[in-house]
């Protein structure tokens, strides 16, 4: 199959028809399966094995028990690039961004996840943006919605349905196989993701790194007060230790990525901290 994407007038890569505006993994069977893709939905539609996550992903199905015509593990809509099938399945995408796409990896994650006292891990936390799956991460596969780009989230009859809109394009993506209590688990990762996009930036302005977390975000679930646990932020937000060891651990992934770019066989972690150590220390540069 071989289907090119095209822009639609608002620059979005998602079907612009209001036939083509609600999903679900029954939808995308039925469409995808079922019946002959239609022409105003072969435009958007491509199939793409080396697609990595990026903010651009609006919402990402997984279908591994039983994939999209016997091979598309995954089936991602993605603002910019349309409607993904991707014979990679949900949990080889993720574990490619949290290795290679983000230094920092899954060690804050989890380290501010305990600090918070939260037990399941639903999102993958980056201050501006935010990932969060359906089902508990540490199982292998599982569906997942970008939060930065929705603006609201509704629950009935064991569905979750969240709903983008942008340009004048409304979109609904809905979800069946969820975890219990999921309202509650939404609340927990949108704390997560407010407080480490907080410390972070504190962090960084106490160093002299003046940074702000982005106001274009402010009308999507990342931004929204009402999920906040507040007494969560506000014993969080001074973890000075944990950010500390997050940027440790940073300058330690990233001299790794750094020995695996240039090609360096004999490179040691030590040898890197005591570059990073003597960094920190102005007068020795001097």
């Amino acid at each position: 199959m071989k289907m090119k994407n095209k822009l639609n007038l608002f620059s979005v890569g998602l079907p612009d028809n209001e036939d083509l505006s609600s999903w679900s993994k029954d939808l995308i069977r039925q469409r995808f399966e079922t019946t002959a893709i239609t022409s105003d939905l072969v435009p958007f539609v491509s199939g793409n094995s080396n697609y990595e996550l990026n903010e651009n992903m609006v919402a990402l199905y997984d279908f591994h028990q039983r994939p999209i015509r016997g091979k598309y593990q995954t089936v991602i809509f993605d603002k910019k690039d349309g409607i993904i099938l991707c014979q990679k399945n949900s949990r080889q995408l993720i574990n490619h961004l949290l290795k290679d796409q983000m230094i920092l990896g899954a060690v804050l994650q989890k380290k501010l996840q305990k600090e918070l006292g939260f037990y399941y891990r639903h999102t993958i936390s980056l201050g501006e943006i935010a990932y969060f799956s359906m089902r508990a991460h540490s199982e292998k596969y599982t569906s997942w919605i970008g939060l930065h780009h929705v603006q609201t989230v509704q629950q009935e009859d064991g569905k979750v349905t969240f709903s983008y809109q942008e340009n004048g394009c409304s979109y609904n993506f809905e979800f069946e196989d969820c975890a219990p209590h999921l309202y509650k688990r939404l609340a927990e990762g949108i704390t997560h993701n407010h407080v480490l996009g907080q410390m972070l930036v504190k962090y960084a302005n106490s160093h002299g790194f003046h940074l702000n977390l982005c106001k274009c975000r402010k009308n999507n679930l990342v931004a929204n007060q009402e999920y906040f646990y507040l007494t969560k932020v506000q014993n969080a937000l001074n973890l000075t230790e944990l950010a500390e060891n997050a940027i440790e651990e940073f300058h330690k992934n990233y001299g790794r990525h750094c020995a695996d770019f240039f090609d360096i066989k004999d490179w040691q972690v030590q040898d890197h901290n005591l570059i990073y150590r003597l960094s920190r220390r102005i007068k020795s540069i001097l």
